[in-house]
């Protein structure tokens, strides 16, 4: 995200020396501008929510050992088979 959001600030960055330097940067050019940067910061801003509302999972411990599960065969467990 980082790549394609400083790349997309490069651009219109670019676009605006452009056009300050044509002399073609008008009052509404600048408005435009102005939208263009809002939703640009406003875009920076939701692409880095999600990094700062979550936690990282947390480190494993060295020396645990994984319990073994006890599973019995066959189709019905013995317990439910049993009669009075």
């Amino acid at each position: 995200m980082l790549k394609i959001y400083g790349t997309l600030w490069a651009i219109i960055a670019a676009l605006a020396v452009l056009l300050l330097v044509t002399e073609n940067f008008t009052r509404i050019t600048l408005v435009v501008f102005g939208f263009v940067t809002f939703g640009m910061i406003f875009m920076g801003m939701i692409s880095v929510l999600p990094v700062m509302v979550t936690h990282p999972a947390p480190p494993p411990e060295p020396n645990a050992k994984p319990e073994k599960v006890k599973t019995e065969k066959g189709l019905f467990p013995a317990k439910s088979l049993a009669t009075r």
